[in-house]
């Protein structure tokens, strides 16, 4: 076997990995054998792999307090293996529906909870420091070659960074390709074999993710197929009451988030699918659900101090002061890409889905739990499990922030010695995406 160094030997895969697997072609065949759903294609089962394998070596330093956020956590957030009758793929019987119904996800969104700082400025710094260190590490710069830097999934890819985009909040994004090669030569000749498969990085800041209550514990790994020797991704996700909450607020307001908009009216559809799904199989805390919208950060922005009672969707007809957004024909669009959504009802099903459980959520009883099918009831006793999602992440020290860094904490960012001043072209050919708002 070539040597790749330590870097293919990260903890989430062995041997076995690279034995089923001895190139990139064995491992897309078992995956197009497995992923054969419309549904549930090669293409989402390959972007989900690739994300876990990236995510397991970005949030490799626990001490960060690592959180996955965004819709590429959904399919880890139903407890238990019970599944409404009326919501689902029919004649699916290998892939679970946890991970056939939700809307497919793209993006890696990730948030490191722990590190922060009084000082909103130093916080910020802090935060972009230690982030881009993540990433840099285990993403090389393009056209990287000659050590083992950005060998990922036991040597069949490269992951590779150009410039990444930070915020003065310390927010980072950026576009981490993940370039399928040939293994057998060593990390110093890596054919490419396959197009390159881009994977979308946004990781906010805590001041940009509430945590009510506690994260919350994946109930299963992010991804539907088990692979010899790789270890599944199953992390701590931020709060489903908070996730669920920045999708209602954010679907009331003027539409913001969004990049490559429309002309005309438009609004986050995306949103809509998101929280019908959460509320077809999740359970949700009546009072951890109220402090979450109550204390929305997206509502400032929006200019508001409160969801509409009763509630209603931005735009939704000639009566508010906005334009009339074309929700009907939004959500239309989207279900032509996803085959899946095809399973969810029509528009005015959902929206009267929505606005009923926002509508009941002010008066639903202190101590009750939203239950899918049954609606609000009082629990008598939590489980030890649930009371072990209430457990924060752990804080990590500005001085232990800053050695993890590739960057300057106290001067102008600098790029790191690798990198190269200009970008050339990365090889390969891009393959078509799926059409989506990409705001979340």
């Amino acid at each position: 076997m070539a040597d790749f160094g330590e870097l293919e030997t990260a903890e989430h895969l062995d041997g076995t990995f690279r034995e089923a697997f001895p190139q990139w072609r064995d491992f897309r065949q078992t995956v197009a054998d497995r992923a054969r759903y419309p549904e549930f294609d090669e293409q989402r089962a390959l972007q989900q792999v690739l994300m876990s394998d990236l995510a397991h070596r970005i949030t490799a330093d626990q001490d960060l307090g690592w959180l996955l956020i965004g819709s590429l956590a959904l399919p880890a957030r139903p407890a238990g293996n019970d599944w409404p009758a009326d919501f689902g793929v029919p004649g699916v019987t290998d892939i679970p529906q946890q991970y056939l119904m939700p809307r497919s996800a793209f993006d890696l969104d990730l948030c490191a909870s722990a590190v922060t700082d009084p000082n909103p400025d130093r916080a910020a710094q802090l935060y972009r420091t230690a982030v881009e260190g993540a990433v840099r590490r285990v993403a090389a710069p393009p056209d990287h070659a000659g050590t083992a830097h950005g060998i990922g999934l036991g040597g069949l890819v490269r992951y590779t960074v150009d410039d990444l985009n930070v915020f003065p909040n310390g927010q980072v994004m950026g576009i981490v390709t993940a370039q399928p090669v040939d293994p057998r030569f060593g990390p110093r000749h890596t054919p490419v074999v396959d197009d390159p498969i881009p994977i979308e990085v946004d990781i906010k800041p805590p001041a940009k993710v509430t945590i009510t209550g506690g994260p919350d514990a994946a109930q299963r790994p992010i991804t539907a197929l088990d692979l010899p020797g790789f270890a599944p991704f199953q992390p701590l996700l931020n709060p489903a009451v908070n996730q669920l909450a920045d999708k209602l607020v954010l679907l009331t307001g003027k539409p913001r988030g969004l990049r490559e908009a429309p002309a005309g009216p438009w609004h986050r559809y995306k949103d809509v699918f998101d929280a019908y799904f959460m509320l077809q199989t999740c359970q949700i805390d009546a009072d951890h659900m109220r402090e979450a919208v109550n204390g929305n950060w997206n509502l400032g922005p929006m200019g508001m101090d409160r969801v509409p009672d009763p509630y209603r969707f931005y735009g939704q007809d000639a009566t508010g002061s906005g334009p009339v957004v074309p929700w009907k024909q939004g959500l239309d669009g989207l279900r032509g890409g996803s085959p899946q959504l095809h399973q969810y009802p029509d528009w005015d099903q959902i929206r009267e889905k929505l606005g009923a459980f926002m509508d009941s959520l002010p008066t639903a009883p202190s101590g009750s739990i939203w239950t899918p099918g049954q609606g609000w009831a009082v629990q008598q006793s939590r489980s030890a499990a649930e009371a072990a999602q209430q457990d924060r992440a752990p804080r990590i020290s500005a001085s232990a922030a800053r050695s993890r860094s590739t960057t300057t904490p106290d001067g102008p960012r600098r790029r790191p010695p690798t990198a190269p001043g200009t970008a050339p072209g990365v090889p390969g050919t891009t393959p078509p995406r799926q059409q989506r708002g990409r705001g979340r």
